[in-house]
């Protein structure tokens, strides 16, 4: 945080004289003369102090929002920790050693959260605990799950009125615990490999994109509903800020997301080769320095927009001499899957239909084929337009999932986006759970011994 202070010699004491909201950014004036802004949030560890790059945050937002403020004088910048838990849901109850009760781990929420954290809290001390708090126990950590929910917003239905106030409250993004515990419920034939891609590992397999959202309120939202760890980003519309997409590097925090360029809008490999070391260069601007990814397009096709084979070929084996991470968007052709590999690509990402057409998977016997011979990630992209598309695309074996048009077109962006990642756990889970056969006739569920004759 900061604070200014009004020059001396200014025309009044305390020009401000309400508080104010922006975008990232909020300005309290003070009787005083001070004006507080507020607040950044960093992932920086246990590392004391400010940030030069969080203090310029504050006052770039602070004077976007009130220009005024560029000639007042700065007086103090402070900062404080802020615990976050690795489900963003706090820590409340009796803690691991005796007469240890816990009350942490708000992040952000503390000061709204403070009453009902208070009232649980002293309930549980006087022996009358809420089952609620049971949810919020330290001890969920002990079960981890390989299929966890997205930590995402969650609202439920329960009868206690306390769930009913934590819900009404804007928190941070919530997963329950009880349900991951549920799934595992300790048996070890669920347990799952985490997707890694060109050495990388995620827990989520469920890959989003930026494009065609309304606003980018709605696209953050959306994103953290899905619980994706990557995001798709078209380098050519970010560099000529194409509408919709100005502001778009600053739109996300890419300390939290891996951001994945892609070369949407080349035509030929020469032009996916110059776009694609355009984004390597934005993800290093932008803090990834590690980040070699690209997701390769080359589309000669305007009205279809179906991959050149030829051209993504050439293109991807440049690109990997180069050193690129290359996940190349293809026609389902398991020959050319193969080639590419070959040619080291990282993962292969077949199309389901046409972009943006939400067909479904219109090639699952191609898909099926490229699957079953792959040994790198193999990601269905393009023409999912239903969680139980994806969740099909998923039962497959297919590793992971980029979806974009269906989410952010959706009546309801956020709950799509949360569909979307629960169907990627969902299908994942039935993979590896492995279906009934079908049959032609019938198959009774109940036995029939023991029937009760008349």
């Amino acid at each position: 945080m900061a604070s200014l202070r009004v020059p001396p010699g200014h025309s009044t004491p305390q020009p401000l004289q309400r508080v104010l909201f922006g975008e990232d950014i909020y300005i309290v004036p003070r009787q005083d003369g001070r004006i507080v802004l507020g607040a950044t949030s960093q992932e920086v560890g246990f590392t004391p102090g400010n940030t030069a790059a969080g203090v310029n945050q504050l006052l770039a937002n602070a004077t976007a929002l009130l220009p005024g403020l560029a000639d007042f004088i700065l007086e103090q910048t402070w900062w404080g920790y802020r615990p976050a838990t690795p489900d963003q849901w706090p820590l409340l109850g009796p803690g691991p050693a005796k007469n240890l009760t816990l009350a942490t781990g708000h992040y952000r929420n503390g000061i709204l959260l403070a009453p009902i954290t208070a009232q649980l809290v002293s309930q549980s001390l006087q022996g009358q605990a809420d089952p609620l708090l049971s949810h919020f126990s330290w001890e969920r950590f002990r079960r981890p799950s390989a299929f966890s929910l997205p930590a995402t917003p969650l609202t439920v239905s329960l009868p206690t009125p306390a769930m009913t106030r934590l819900n009404a409250v804007p928190a941070p993004a919530l997963t329950i615990p009880a349900v991951n515990a549920a799934i595992n419920a300790g048996d070890a034939t669920l347990a799952d490999q985490p997707l890694t891609i060109a050495g990388r590992t995620f827990t989520s397999r469920l890959m989003t994109g930026t494009g065609k959202y309304s606003d980018f309120d709605t696209m953050r939202r959306s994103i953290a509903a899905s619980g994706c760890e990557i995001v798709t980003v078209a380098v050519r519309r970010v560099q000529t800020n194409a509408p919709g997409h100005e502001g778009l590097a600053e739109a996300l925090d890419w300390s939290k997301i891996w951001m994945l360029p892609n070369t949407a809008g080349c035509q030929t490999a020469e032009e996916a080769i110059r776009v694609a070391r355009l984004g390597r260069e934005m993800a290093k601007l932008l803090g990834q320095e590690d980040n070699n990814f690209v997701k390769l397009e080359v589309i000669p096709d305007a009205k279809y927009l179906l991959p050149d084979p030829i051209g993504t070929l050439e293109a991807a084996e440049q690109l990997v001499k180069e050193g690129f991470a290359v996940l190349p968007y293809i026609n389902a052709d398991p020959l050319l899957a193969k080639r590419l590999e070959e040619a080291g690509c990282a993962t292969v990402m077949p199309l389901g239909s046409p972009i943006g057409s939400g067909q479904g998977i219109r090639n699952s016997a191609n898909i099926q084929i490229i699957i079953e011979n792959a040994t790198v990630p193999v990601v269905v992209d393009a023409g999912i337009g239903t969680p139980s598309e994806a969740a099909a695309a998923m039962e497959m074996g297919a590793d992971a999932l980029l979806i974009n048009t269906a989410i952010a077109k959706a009546t309801n962006p956020v709950a799509m986006g949360r569909a979307m990642g629960l169907a990627a756990i969902a299908g994942r889970l039935a993979y590896h759970a492995g279906r009934i056969p079908v049959r032609e006739t019938a198959s009774a569920s109940s036995p029939l011994t023991g029937q009760v004759t008349g």
